[in-house]
């Protein structure tokens, strides 16, 4: 029993790759049956991976800023634009993109390589902020997006470009969630400890806490089961941000913030945005 159960988790923990990212290859839906504009994206990451994303400009006269999405694991960005569409109703474009390996991105998802997407994203999310009203660039990160986006924020050349930082539902290291998913599970729990053996924290976000200065805000969902509130909550206690907001649902799931209370956080959200420096 004892070596079934350990056959078990050591399948889990070298399989680790598939859990973060779980890509799906073929776009479910086009945002041309819904009848918005956008333009289809292509561009490459600093070792040359052709990476594929959707722009939507703001409906509005007046462009506030650009908000770019880092989507969660699963899927591609054929689900994950829906959450955040609705912006462009008020002011901002909205980018989003998909990571290598997911749906139109070549290559193969790696913490690595997502590393170097995510420079790449942020640099051409900042072209199309440049073409469309020069405004706040605010980085959104949702789930396993979050601790994408944060562990490379610090890094972006152009760091003191970026007017707000968002992490949604989000986790700082891969070793945490991982420990935490195996010890949901009983049979799993003895060695939930292997997780900081076999799990890469090589891009962990919580490696540059001390340099996220920019005003962020962190929101968790009290009932998310996917990434516990405390893991959000480590990250808005550990980053260097004097500017920094917690957002605490009560009835909140995963990322799932603007459906709750009659969309009231999305006006939250929109007067925060406002309210910070460009």
């Amino acid at each position: 029993m004892r070596a079934c159960i350990f056959f078990l988790a050591l399948l889990f923990l070298q399989s680790c790759s598939h859990v973060f990212y779980q890509p799906s290859p073929q776009h479910f839906v086009d945002p041309a049956q819904f009848k918005l504009k956008y333009e289809d994206v292509y561009f490459k990451a600093s070792d040359g991976t052709k990476l594929h994303g959707w722009f939507f400009p703001a409906k509005t006269n007046k462009t506030k800023g650009t908000i770019v999405q880092f989507h969660g694991n699963a899927q591609n960005i054929s689900t994950h634009f829906f959450s955040l569409i609705w912006v462009i109703d008020h002011g901002y474009n909205l980018f989003t993109f998909d990571y290598r390996g997911y749906a139109k991105s070549e290559g193969k998802s790696s913490q690595a390589g997502i590393y170097k997407d995510a420079l790449a994203a942020f640099e051409k999310a900042r072209e199309f902020n440049q073409k469309h009203g020069n405004g706040k660039f605010v980085i959104y990160g949702q789930s396993t997006g979050g601790a994408i986006s944060l562990r490379a924020i610090p890094d972006y050349k152009h760091y003191d470009d970026i007017s707000l930082i968002v992490m949604d539902s989000a986790f700082s290291s891969y070793q945490d969630i991982a420990f935490d998913k195996l010890t949901d599970h009983w049979f799993l729990y003895p060695i939930s400890p292997l997780a900081y053996v076999l799990v890469s924290d090589a891009y962990a976000a919580d490696k540059v806490f001390d340099k996220i200065t920019k005003p962020t805000l962190v929101i968790v969902g009290m009932k998310d089961k996917v990434v516990p509130p405390k893991f959000g909550k480590t990250i808005f206690k550990g980053i260097a941000a004097k500017e920094k907001w917690l957002w605490k649902m009560p009835n909140g799931t995963h990322i799932d913030a603007y459906h709750h209370d009659g969309n009231i956080y999305r006006q939250k959200f929109l007067d925060l945005v406002d309210s910070v420096p460009r």
